[in-house]
């Protein structure tokens, strides 16, 4: 009979005081503000002020204070308010459950990137930041989208495994609406009324969703050159 390591002479169970602090989910000075758990869940730590969203809510301290966000357009903000993010002010730390997707936690650099409003789950107030739409999709399915810039972290969840392809001014691209995640860089993406492509083109590189096992992207071929 094989047992399991709890019930193996040669591996004693574990005293509950050894475990519970063997396996602490606290943050402490040294944890980013955005750390990805060993399973894949998103940790945040607030030191000041953090936006983020709070569903799929795991466990958060008890002194941290939210209020709502406005959103920002061309760098000012406007009467409506974020629906996803939120202001998390304080000291302390809050968890979000992956649920069936996967976390990235990505460091900006002086860098320009745009992403999906839908996948954005948190990022440092020490980014600039705005909200505008994909452009051509405000005629057909409108995409909202996050403009941000500067020095600092954000996180994305998405359903499948994050990749890039690079984008050039003499090799552009067609990515499917569906795995579609943002870009980074001078990239130029434009959606056509009928076609479930985005059309890139310019210089970077723009994020794609890899497709889950059980939810395959099969486009037909012709809607990809078309």
């Amino acid at each position: 009979m094989v047992l399991s390591p709890h019930s193996d002479p040669a591996f004693p169970i574990p005293g509950i005081t050894d475990f519970a602090y063997g396996r602490l989910l606290n943050a402490d000075d040294t944890t980013q503000s955005l750390a990805i758990t060993a399973d894949g869940h998103l940790m945040v730590r607030v030191h000041g002020e953090i936006m983020t969203r709070t569903d799929a809510l795991l466990l958060c301290s008890e002194n941290l204070a939210t209020r709502p966000l406005n959103r920002r357009m061309q760098g000012r903000a406007v009467p409506q308010v974020f629906q996803r993010l939120v202001s998390l002010e304080g000291e302390g730390h809050m968890v979000l459950s992956r649920e069936d997707q996967h976390f990235y936690a990505l460091q900006l650099r002086r860098d320009l990137c745009f992403f999906v409003e839908a996948v954005l789950w948190a990022l440092e107030d020490s980014l600039m930041w705005d909200v505008g739409s994909l452009p051509g999709s405000r005629t057909d399915q409108e995409i909202p989208l996050v403009r941000a810039a500067g020095e600092g972290a954000l996180a994305v969840r998405v359903p499948g495994e994050l990749v890039a392809v690079k984008i050039a001014p003499e090799r552009p691209y067609r990515v499917h609406i569906d795995g579609f995640v943002g870009w980074v860089g001078n990239v130029v993406p434009r959606m056509e009324r009928g076609v479930p492509f985005l059309h890139c083109e310019g210089e970077g590189a723009v994020f794609v969703s890899l497709p889950r096992p059980d939810s395959p992207v099969a486009p037909d071929f012709e809607d990809a050159v078309r």
